[in-house]
């Protein structure tokens, strides 16, 4: 009797199993099949853009935009992974938040672009305080043809819906940082103008290699702005190429050195040099590449411009939140950015603040010259 009735269980149990593996199967038989149908929407964009000169496949910023209005006007509520354009059709997004925030059952789904022109789907589903995530992914083959990678579901450890309109989760906790698990999506859009000032002054210099935007300083009072490390950043904006140096480069010359900050900075050629390292002898600049040895390995912040204002004189107040993925948050720290229109068109940075309580967040920063100029 008792072996007929264990019989039963097992039999219960496996035909239980069996009915959960054919649901699962359908249930990514499904996501498959949408993931496949939302790529297929934009393949002729993808197959037409220049993907770059490397062995992996790198699309334009403009490109991946496209991709993203293309899924958009396609009724797919579209993203990109690297945050730099608005969400597309967010409604269903916010009312699934919403319902979660209540402690309701709600489920979102949204699509994300990457810059190699694949496709993450990425499905949310909310009870009370939980929330599982199924993350697909797919990417186009050698014949250019689209296929899922993969097909993941956890149960976040921890969500959040930021005031600002980050949607953040974390799968597995760690203090890893290179193991980190989090992931950052911006669902509430930002306007025109925090988005072109962002891309042409804030995100082109950032937070590695130089201290821009990580003290206090105006014209008057810069003692711990260090000139010399924001050469090439400056380079870039000037000419919209990379800086190209060699091992043995650690000096500019003073014409092309000053021609680049001042195009930046409210100094005279006077006040360069004087504030700059600058050798008179040769009438150079001391500069040197980012190497390993000159940074100091950390998790890099990346900057938002969440507010604008404009003033008078040509002034424009730039408000920017530090965002860091690594440690799930939207606001690391906060500064505002001063930025002045010269009557010949030249925009110089004039003033940067510190406003947030926690200076203690700022990345640490070294000059890269220190340890074979300490001295300088």
């Amino acid at each position: 009797m008792k072996q007929n009735i264990w019989l039963l269980i097992l039999i219960l149990s496996l035909c239980t199993l069996s009915a959960c593996a054919e649901k699962k199967t359908d249930k990514n038989e499904t996501v498959r099949e949408e993931l496949i149908k939302a790529a297929g929407s934009y393949r002729d964009i993808y197959i037409k853009a220049e993907k770059g000169r490397g062995k992996n496949t790198v699309l334009s910023e403009k490109e991946v935009h496209r991709i993203v209005d293309q899924l958009g006007r396609n009724g797919y509520t579209s993203a990109c992974m690297g945050n730099d354009c608005n969400m597309k059709n967010i409604q269903k997004v916010t009312r699934g938040l919403k319902k979660a925030k209540e402690g309701k059952k709600g489920q979102a789904v949204f699509y994300c672009v990457t810059s190699s022109g694949g496709l993450h789907r990425y499905e949310m589903k909310f009870q009370g305080k939980k929330m599982s995530v199924t993350d697909a992914y797919l990417d186009w083959d050698k014949k250019q043809q689209p296929a899922v990678s993969y097909i993941d579901t956890k149960t976040a450890a921890k969500w959040e819906y930021t005031k600002k309109g980050w949607l953040i989760w974390e799968t597995v906790p760690t203090e890893n940082e290179e193991m980190d698990t989090h992931c950052m999506v911006r669902v509430l859009p930002l306007s025109d103008d925090c988005r072109r000032l962002n891309r042409e002054y804030i995100s082109p210099v950032g937070y590695r290699g130089n201290n821009l935007f990580l003290t206090d300083w105006d014209r008057k009072n810069h003692k711990n702005l260090y000139l010399n490390d924001l050469y090439e950043y400056f380079y870039y904006m000037k000419h919209h190429r990379y800086f190209q140096d060699d091992n043995s480069v650690d000096r500019i010359t003073s014409e092309k050195f000053e021609a680049v900050m001042q195009d930046y900075l409210p100094f005279s050629k006077k006040e360069i040099r004087q504030y700059a390292d600058y050798s008179e002898k040769d009438s150079t600049y001391l500069w040197e590449p980012l190497r390993g040895w000159n940074l100091t390995p950390q998790s890099m912040p990346v900057p938002e411009v969440v507010d604008v204002e404009h003033k008078g004189g040509g002034m424009t107040v730039l408000t920017v939140d530090a965002l860091l993925k690594q440690k799930g948050t939207d606001q690391a720290f906060t500064h505002q950015v001063v930025l002045q229109k010269q009557k010949d068109g030249r925009v110089w940075f004039v003033k940067n603040t510190i406003i947030s309580e926690h200076r203690d967040k700022l990345p640490a920063y070294q000059k890269r010259n220190q340890k074979r100029h300490p001295e300088a």
